[in-house]
């Protein structure tokens, strides 16, 4: 179902690159279509230099022209190899949607990449073979295929797999699994409550005793076959008044593993990527869904996926219209937070909002736009700050 336009009063200009703060989190998801690029900027660390992650490059030029666009702007920079200034790249699975730029990324910045992700799912697509051929020319690298459970720390930013789970990957080689199962999804957590602080010798962490967490959930592609899996190897931790029960509380958060503040929805909203579980489970403050909207082969977003999210979001199913007898209309998307690359800001269609950006440290959380379509490079004078 294509979204309804988003109020214009409710955009405003600003200095994006002014409002990003050395602590932020910057997350970056891209108008391509129904396709997948996303851009994460990392804080500034502890040797002063802010790094990167990519996950998925569906498109040719656009995720290479906002990496030139962040350095240009004075955010990050590829003046020197060794900083290996893009940390980690992760090709979420081999669809040509989430792939088709991998190669050419590699080919321009592959000296600046310090590791790279992928699940392993052999494919004979075209993308999928140049993207290992552009991997295997890099011979600084780390190459994981990781599962569920991973947990890599960047800083003070935490980045776990969800999936695929290892009862999946150790059925690719029988392709038992279809392929969007076969999906990396991941939650990322700034800043990471677990990261012990070693300055403190010992001493409670720093960032434990902080319940403020921002927390991102990538969902790639997961279909609801592997998000089966995600519910049970992430479950829900409930409360307990044991001691033992109060430290694992006091260093975790005593948190579902699955809430997130912001959900990247899977599989560009599909009837098989979420349902209402899984997003009452992660019960996202924002929502943010890649795709075109309208006309596509795939007709992404499916209505029935819109519906789970939003009566995740806002329940009616059980609150009846006394004047009709039925359940009550939900709010409107933009009330629940409920954005769309392809939005719109007139009933024409046009000018598009663009891609989204994300700036995030805690409890802040400012959503931006920057009135781009599918084909045109992010342009940070144009950003907008959604109010």
């Amino acid at each position: 179902m294509k979204p309804l336009p988003l109020d214009d009063d409710r955009l405003t200009a600003g200095d994006f690159v002014d409002a990003v703060r050395d602590d932020d989190l910057v997350y970056f998801c891209l108008s391509v279509g129904d396709a997948d690029a996303q851009v994460i900027v990392l804080p500034v660390g502890p040797d002063g230099i802010r790094r990167v992650i990519v996950v998925d490059a569906g498109v040719t030029d656009k995720v290479i022209d906002l990496l030139d666009t962040l350095e240009q702007a004075g955010l990050i920079s590829f003046a020197n190899p060794a900083d290996a200034t893009i940390a980690l790249v992760v090709a979420t699975h081999p669809h040509h949607d989430h792939i088709a730029g991998m190669a050419q990324l590699f080919q321009a910045r592959g000296e600046h990449v310090a590791e790279v992700w992928e699940p392993g799912f052999f494919h004979t697509a075209a993308s999928y073979q140049n993207m290992l051929r552009e991997i295997g020319t890099l011979t600084n690298i780390v190459y994981t295929q990781p599962t569920s459970g991973m947990h890599r720390f960047f800083g003070q930013v935490a980045v776990t797999v969800l999936s695929p789970s290892i009862h999946l990957r150790n059925r690719f080689d029988t392709y038992g699994v279809e392929i969007n199962d076969s999906s990396i999804s991941l939650r990322i957590e700034h800043p990471a409550r677990a990261l012990a602080d070693l300055a403190s010798l010992g001493g409670q962490s720093n960032w434990a005793a902080n319940p403020a967490s921002a927390t991102l959930i990538l969902g790639g592609d997961a279909q609801t076959l592997s998000w089966s899996f995600v519910a049970t190897d992430f479950p829900f931790l409930a409360a307990s008044g044991s001691p033992q029960a109060r430290a694992i509380a006091a260093a975790t958060g005593n948190r579902d593993l699955l809430s997130a503040s912001v959900f990247k929805v899977s599989h560009h909203a599909s009837k098989h990527g979420v349902n209402l579980e899984l997003v009452e489970r992660i019960r996202p403050a924002i929502t943010l869904v890649s795709s075109t909207a309208s006309g596509t082969k795939y007709g992404f977003p499916h209505t029935v996926s819109q519906e789970a999210i939003r009566e995740a979001l806002d329940p009616v199913a059980s609150k009846l219209n006394p004047a009709t007898g039925l359940p009550k209309d939900h709010k409107s998307d933009a009330e629940l937070r409920i954005f769309y690359t392809s939005d719109t800001t007139t009933a024409s269609g046009s000018p598009d909002a663009g891609s989204f950006g994300l700036l995030l440290r805690g409890r802040r959380r400012e959503l931006w736009r920057f009135g781009d379509r599918p084909t045109q490079s992010v342009d940070f004078s144009r950003a907008k700050l959604w109010i």
